[in-house]
């Protein structure tokens, strides 16, 4: 097995990439945190990219489900290879827009990867389709893109909504020493559906 820890944050290079942005394994730790995963979870991942946040449900969520969806062939591509790379079995990859394409059942938790400019409807989506205390998140990099998400969880009745700006910078080696490059700050957005867990 490529990573056999029960600890999230695999590290970026291990997965494979082409040129599909992915969510850095510093954000996908916080991202992840924010979801509360058990192994029985049902995740839906809407813009799964890459699948790093696919694949590191899906070894969390191992007598579960992750769903991994998106509108480009490559991301699906490669959320497939890795999938393949990563030995997990419990992954279903669909292909279509959102929300109009979304499967029709219900879920524990949904990621939102990115911000989409549909992202009120795939928030009422969300919001009929999540078990009661079940979890949206999601990560964005535009201020906008924020902005109407948070509205759009307030709208619809979300509990708990959080926002988290993460700037995160790695030390990168040089002539000269030791240098830390930034990376771009990532906004985590997280709320739960009202209601008592079972």
């Amino acid at each position: 097995m490529i990573w056999d820890y029960r600890t999230a944050g695999i590290p970026d290079d291990l997965f494979y990439r082409g040129n599909i942005p992915m969510t850095k394994s510093e954000v996908r730790v916080v991202t992840l945190s924010r979801l509360q995963l058990k192994e029985t979870h049902r995740l839906l991942d809407i813009g799964c990219g890459t699948g790093s946040v696919t694949i590191e449900a899906a070894l969390q969520c191992v007598k579960g489900q992750v769903i991994a969806f998106d509108k480009n062939p490559e991301a699906l591509e490669l959320t497939q290879k890795n999938a393949v790379h990563f030995s997990v079995e419990n992954v279903t990859i669909l292909q279509g827009e959102a929300p109009e394409d979304l499967p029709e059942q219900q879920f524990d938790r949904i990621f939102m990867g990115g911000g989409s400019r549909k992202s009120d409807e795939i928030i009422a989506y969300a919001r009929k389709h999540l078990k009661a205390t079940g979890i949206i998140a999601a990560n964005t990099i535009l201020l906008d893109s924020t902005y109407r998400i948070l509205q759009a969880l307030e709208k619809q009745g979300f509990e708990k909504v959080e926002c988290t700006c993460v700037n995160v910078a790695r030390g990168q080696k040089t002539g000269g020493g030791w240098m830390m490059k930034a990376m771009n700050p990532i906004y985590i957005i997280s709320a739960m559906v009202p209601g008592e867990e079972s």
